[in-house]
């Protein structure tokens, strides 16, 4: 009996996998590449010894916050690394900056969620939800003062592919958008009503009803908003972190939100993480916290996917790949 067998040409390079991977990716991954290597890893967990020999291995598909690359030295044939995070904090070392090693990020998946995200906390605010929800458990049967959006003024500082689906999501409900970002002449769009460079910052945040950041973690951004800064706002302002925690000295924050500057804050991303069970946030009605899931979707693997598949393919035709990391700016 012959048995008839369609041969699938394996033209992706081999992968060693750092990270959970569902089955169903794994197998179409081992169709199409010289050899697969998979390490399950997931955030808390010891990091993975590698499994196999990984010393033919090119492209590495990691955790790209938490892993620094500490295999790199079994693995000599290591051309590119994807993240599956935007941000590669822990993957930008001494080791892999000076190398020739390329670094991609997942910049884009995640920006739908995480604006969905953005626009929630505009919303509880607005609207007044963290007194309904406190109202509710004490049974007080109470209206509460509320606002709109509409016509609202709203300062999205970080002003790239996330900042661009916040500012669409806003638009739609007629808020004012201002985006600041570094190089502002390159960015048009139909959503943001103006946009500005970092320069002119301090005045845009000024005139802000809402502050949301979304920065990335750089010398630059370090300690960005402060109490010079914080001190600078509109009474009443309303301020959302869903970029990195070092964007925020938080205990200026806190003295804000007490004094009544701030009249509120939604934080997804702390200078310590887990944020301790001692930090005053925790007991402040008018802060929401989220443990850093701004990003969470039932969607987001495929997302990732796709972009990873995309760049296999333009790494073999050696053509450019998306969402190359600089090295030296660290995004």
């Amino acid at each position: 009996m012959t048995i008839s067998v369609t041969k699938t040409e394996k033209n992706w390079p081999s992968i060693y996998f750092r990270t959970t991977v569902p089955d169903q990716y794994l197998q179409e991954f081992k169709t199409k590449s010289l050899h697969v290597i998979h390490d399950p890893w997931s955030i808390g967990e010891k990091e993975p010894i590698p499994s196999a020999d990984i010393s033919q291995c090119e492209v590495v598909f990691t955790l790209g916050f938490i892993d620094d690359l500490s295999i790199i030295e079994q693995a000599p044939n290591i051309k590119w690394v994807q993240s599956i995070s935007v941000g590669v904090d822990a993957l930008l070392n001494e080791r892999t900056i000076n190398s020739d090693i390329m670094i991609t990020n997942t910049k884009g998946c995640t920006s739908i969620p995480i604006a969905e995200h953005a626009l929630a906390m505009m919303l509880s605010f607005a609207k007044n939800l963290p007194t309904l929800k406190q109202q509710q458990t004490k049974t007080i049967w109470q209206k509460t003062p509320v606002t709109d959006l509409f016509n609202a003024q709203v300062c999205i500082v970080g002003y790239g592919q996330i900042g661009y689906e916040i500012a669409k999501r806003c638009k739609a409900l007629g808020m004012k958008v201002t985006g600041c970002r570094r190089n502002p002449t390159v960015v048009t769009d139909d959503y943001a009503d103006r946009i500005v460079a970092m320069d002119e910052v301090d005045n845009a945040l000024a005139q802000a009803d809402y502050v949301v950041l979304a920065l990335p973690a750089t010398p630059e951004t370090d300690r960005f908003l402060d109490w010079k800064r914080l001190s600078k706002l509109k009474e009443g302002v309303v301020i959302i972190n869903v970029g990195r925690g070092n964007a925020i000295v938080e205990q200026d924050l806190v003295d804000g939100l007490m004094d009544g500057q701030i009249r509120g804050a939604a934080l997804d991303v702390f200078e310590i993480e887990p944020l301790p069970k001692s930090h005053p946030f925790w007991q402040m009605d008018q802060v929401i916290i989220s443990p850093h899931q701004a990003y969470l979707s039932d969607q987001n693997f495929r997302r990732i996917m796709t972009l990873f598949k995309e760049n296999l393919d333009r790494y073999q035709a050696g053509k450019p790949l998306l969402n190359q990391v600089n090295k030296l700016k660290g995004y």
